[in-house]
């Protein structure tokens, strides 16, 4: 019974280290992303009158945008665009779609998707929605635009494997 206890608490104490070891290794590999977001919410709070971050979506097209939801001092939510070399773009989410309605749009439009991703960005020049959604064996990007939910004209195929 004793050496039943013995290696019990060894097993134990293996697994603790273990699952130790794995968290340490999970926020090793996001600290860098958590770093990029919260620097990305700070240049929205200096650049514009956001006062609280909620949500920061990194989008990559033709070029890297960062996209920040939150609310400014009145309480009224809004989102900012922020690209290198451009100034911040502004707008409170009662100007455009916000993410549900878009869902809900693209639910009515595309009911047999499978939605792979949902996010903000700038796509020629215009503020939209970037669906990347999957359909039967095939995926495809689409856009929405961001004021009025409108389906962009362009689809992107990927080919498949």
């Amino acid at each position: 019974m004793r050496k039943r206890t013995k290696w019990l608490l060894l097993s134990l104490l293996i697994l603790v280290i273990v699952l130790f070891a794995l968290h340490r290794f999970y926020i090793y590999v996001l600290q860098d992303t958590w770093a990029s977001e919260n620097a990305v919410i700070e240049q929205a709070k200096q650049e514009t009158d956001l006062v609280q971050g909620d949500k920061v979506w990194k989008s990559v097209w033709d070029e890297v945008c960062w996209v920040v939801q939150g609310q400014d001092a009145s309480g009224h939510e809004m989102m900012v665009w922020l690209r290198e070399g451009h100034k911040p773009e502004v707008r409170l989410l009662s100007e455009g779609v916000s993410e549900t309605q878009v869902r809900t749009i693209i639910n009515k439009s595309l009911p047999e998707i499978n939605i792979v991703r949902l996010m903000p960005g700038i796509y020629n020049e215009r503020q939209v929605w970037q669906l990347f959604y999957k359909q039967k064996d095939h995926h495809y990007y689409r856009f929405y635009d961001f004021g009025t939910g409108e389906a962009l004209n362009d689809v992107f195929t990927l080919p498949n494997r």
